[in-house]
């Protein structure tokens, strides 16, 4: 099979939006047609803005386990043949026996404590594993130790930093410092922020701070941060405006739980910004912020311990500070360019040459659990979800 004949269909819970999967999917939907002829379904996204390609199919927490494999069924013999290519295997346990794929592959965008529970589950189901971190890659051949060296990959999370993009850094007055994303407690923990502008100012250190992006967490932080005139709120900016931002900031503060890369610390990293990171463990930002240097490292959970680090950072001697830069903007640099298209694809064909390793699919039996809604399902019965 040529490269120009695979036909390849990405399934994902949701493949467009602000998340970094359904910002990497949304990449895709724009390379992929170099390489294969590809089409996206969206599990859960409920509007597919004209694209031919991208079919969402707007499930939620009413739809069962049953109805949504009805409502699957026509859409993936469509594509049948296919080479299947599972974000996080949402999903996969339930429609596995209808994809009609030729090859199967997991891309793992997750900590290790997502998937611990379910990749071995489903190893059974898959031609292939890619992780976005080589952090991940390890753990999941730690999950599978008898796995194949040849069927896991790893993916180098991609930026587009701007040509000519050149830093624009204050000279004088306060620091400034940066936060971005889905502005959410559960993963991302921007409630930490709080008690990090708490210790900041008990520290002393003149600054002031801007967020960019959005979310449910978004108007508890403005009611904290009331009359704060040092915190600014710009919400979603367009990406000339994003990286004009970034090039005027000094650190970029990260509080999550839980993250494959994230994206945001590598834009950062490429304006030669300073993350400070929690060390959670399995994600690029663990990999990289040591490297930097330690104190761009902090114990994650720990906001105050957040505050601490950076204010030790912009502390250090002006030429220490722009070597410390200079070296973000290295481990950054490899990000930028084609090198995950190439990557993706490269795998993709690797697969495709190889035997199958997954097993026959035969008719995935029915179960009491598939008459209930999502909703309780997820509540109630999570494990439900995997088998």
């Amino acid at each position: 099979m040529n490269p120009a004949g695979i036909k390849l269909l990405h399934v994902a819970p949701r493949a467009r939006g602000i998340g970094g999967i359904e910002t990497l999917l949304a990449r895709h939907a724009r390379t992929d047609g170099a390489h294969f002829d590809a089409t996206q379904i969206g599990l859960f996204d409920r509007a597919g803005g004209g694209e031919t390609r991208f079919h969402p199919q707007g499930f939620g927490w009413r739809n069962t386990p049953l109805g949504m494999r009805a409502a699957m069924r026509p859409v993936l013999a469509r594509h049948a043949g296919s080479v299947a290519i599972w974000h996080n295997a949402w999903g996969l346990p339930w429609f596995a026996d209808l994809d009609g794929a030729s090859r199967r592959i997991v891309v793992l965008h997750a900590h290790r404590d997502y998937f611990a529970d379910w990749l071995p589950a489903v190893r059974g189901h898959l031609d292939g594993i890619l992780a976005v971190s080589p952090a991940i890659a390890r753990d999941a051949a730690a999950l599978l130790p008898d796995w194949p060296g040849e069927r896991i990959g790893v993916l180098p999370l991609p930026i587009a930093r701007p040509a000519g993009l050149r830093a624009n850094r204050r000279t004088s007055g306060p620091w400034v410092i940066g936060c971005a994303g889905r502005l959410a407690r559960a993963q991302k923990r921007w409630d930490r922020l709080v008690l990090c502008v708490a210790e900041l100012r008990r520290l002393g250190l003149d600054f002031r701070i801007e967020i960019i992006g959005d979310g449910a967490l978004r108007p508890w932080l403005e009611r904290e941060f009331r009359g704060d005139a040092a915190v600014t709120f710009l919400g979603f900016v367009d990406t000339a405006e994003y990286w004009r931002r970034l090039a005027t900031w000094d650190a970029a503060l990260f509080f999550s739980d839980v993250e494959g890369g994230p994206i945001v610390m590598l834009e950062a990293m490429a304006a030669g910004v300073l993350p400070v990171y929690p060390q959670i463990g399995g994600s690029v930002g663990d990999d990289y912020a040591p490297q930097i240097d330690p104190r761009c490292h902090y114990p994650a959970g720990d906001p105050v311990a957040a505050a601490r680090a950076l204010h030790a950072l912009l502390a250090l001697a002006p030429a220490e500070l722009e070597a410390t830069r200079t070296r973000a903007q290295a481990l950054a640099a490899p990000h930028d360019g084609d090198g995950y298209e190439r990557s993706f694809a490269a795998f993709v064909r690797r697969i495709v040459a190889l035997p199958r390793s997954a097993r026959p699919s035969t008719p995935r039996p029915g179960r009491w659990s598939d008459a209930l809604p999502l909703g309780a399902i997820t509540r109630l019965l999570p494990g439900a979800l995997w088998r």
